[in-house]
């Protein structure tokens, strides 16, 4: 496989990983199969442009950060938090308040620490 082929699968699977995504939720967020997914992250798929452009967006890339020599995946960014944006743009207005009022709630039960 071209060389080239493997970089960005390699590139791809450390973005992947800094945001905390297994292959299948990559996938789905994507529009592409998991196994196709995975090929790709191996060198062992040719993939369009097209897909690359799927896989970007998915991982709230542009396709000059992901090409930058700068832009490295950043594991120390809150994953959880850019996974649950991700679900809540999913859902409608009012989903969104019904997890807003028990993150609330449940935040509200926990014993607060006091700073030293």
């Amino acid at each position: 496989m071209d060389n080239l082929q493997i970089q960005i699968g390699i590139k791809i699977r450390e973005f992947r990983n800094a945001l905390g995504y297994s292959i299948e939720e990559l996938s789905h967020k994507a529009g592409l199969n998991p196994s196709h997914l995975g090929k790709i992250e191996r060198g062992e798929r040719n993939f369009t442009i097209g897909s690359l452009e799927k896989i970007l967006n998915a991982l709230y890339l542009t396709p000059a950060e992901f090409f930058s020599e700068n832009k490295a995946p950043c594991p120390s960014e809150n994953y959880l938090i850019t996974k649950t944006l991700s679900y809540l743009q999913c859902m409608t207005v009012e989903e969104q308040e019904h997890i807003y009022k028990t993150a609330v709630f449940l935040s509200e039960r926990q014993p607060h620490k006091l700073k030293e």
